[in-house]
């Protein structure tokens, strides 16, 4: 049987809490590869999934860049509903609200898993030669620092884009044709290409859509070609996916062995 695979009654006991609504889409995007990832048979060997799906939750970009209103309690709040509805482990659907799991983990009793650490450990298992990492994300993400906290000690090169750059990354998520407004082709694609571009010009040989809408523009991808270079395209999402079927397996647990199946 694939590792990935559930059996007739495997992961029965998992029952994983998405906090959702961080946005919208990216949240459906992450379950339906939940879904994907999972070789099932029937509904019944699907993973047991509860979901907080609160697009009220306030701005975390907002949050840190301009001192707009705190999400953190909102995020607390969504993650005991959670607990309360017997999840056994939680995800965050969106990277800039990793910037407060630390002020969140110690008033739950279950853990949250965390999409950036999973991210970064998978680029230590499959490039052991440590490339240059580029991360495109909101400027949130960037300023909270929390990439560049997962990826301490792991001895990885994290470049982010220049002013110019990344003020094209936030026209992508945020501009009025923007993904966040519903558009995944053209000015959010072209702007998002523009900022690749820059940072594989720079050298970054992977880079990491560090932004759970991202994907929805430009999907993971092991060589993808941008003007002269070629880069490895990183999806957490995709990955934290992975990372959860697997935990299902295995009663909440995974070996490092059984992570990238």
């Amino acid at each position: 049987m694939n590792t990935t695979q559930l059996s007739r009654n495997a992961g029965s006991a998992f029952k994983l809490g998405i906090v959702g609504g961080i946005g919208p889409a990216a949240t459906v995007d992450f379950m339906s590869k939940i879904i994907r990832n999972t070789e099932a048979r029937c509904d019944q060997e699907h993973l047991r999934l509860v979901v907080e799906h609160n697009p009220q939750i306030p701005d975390r970009t907002a949050n840190l860049l301009t001192g707009g209103a705190d999400p953190t309690q909102a995020l607390y709040e969504a993650c005991k509903r959670l607990e309360l509805n017997e999840a056994t482990h939680i995800v965050l659907a969106c990277n800039t609200a990793h910037a407060y799991i630390a002020r969140i983990q110690p008033r739950l009793s279950v853990p949250i898993v965390s999409m950036l650490a999973e991210t970064v450990a998978h680029i230590e298992r499959h490039w052991p030669e440590r490339p240059t990492v580029g991360l495109l994300a909101t400027s949130g993400t960037i300023a909270s620092g929390v990439y560049h906290a997962a990826a301490a000690g792991h001895a990885l090169d994290l470049i982010v884009p220049d002013a110019s750059h990344q003020a094209c990354v936030m026209e992508a998520i945020y501009g009025e044709r923007g993904v966040k407004a519903g558009h995944v082709d053209g000015p959010c694609k072209e702007a998002l290409l523009r900022a690749l571009a820059h940072l594989a010009g720079r050298g970054a040989g992977i880079v990491i859509l560090g932004c759970t809408e991202l994907p929805l523009i430009l999907a993971q991808h092991a060589a993808y070609r941008i003007g002269a270079h070629t880069v490895a395209l990183l999806d957490p999402t995709e990955l934290l996916a992975r990372r959860c079927v697997a935990m299902a397996k295995n009663g909440g647990t995974v070996p490092v062995a059984a992570q990238d199946c």
